[in-house]
């Protein structure tokens, strides 16, 4: 969900890899991607950029984390499917 509403105050998902500091520049978003699909933890740093970004509290984020063993592929889908990112699920 923060994801999903960071793409869309920042407009795009290469623009939100932008203002969480990914410089790179055939595609910042590339990180986030991998985010998105559960293939890397989001770094504390760029997380406390997006609780910046989106003017929510670093705590309350925080109280919604997800154990690594929780992360598998139909959780992964599932939440995605579930906000609207149908574009990032996993085949």
């Amino acid at each position: 969900m923060l994801i999903k509403e960071g793409i869309e105050k920042a407009g795009s998902i290469n623009k939100l890899g932008r203002e969480l500091g990914y410089r790179s520049r055939v595609h910042p978003g590339w990180s986030i991607r991998q985010i998105l699909l559960g293939y890397q933890p989001f770094p504390a740093d760029r997380l406390k950029l997006l609780a910046q970004f989106l003017g929510t509290s670093i705590d309350e984020i925080l109280q919604h984390q997800t154990r690594p063993n929780a992360v598998t592929s139909e959780s992964t889908r599932d939440a995605l499917m579930r906000y609207g990112l149908f574009g990032y699920y996993p085949r």
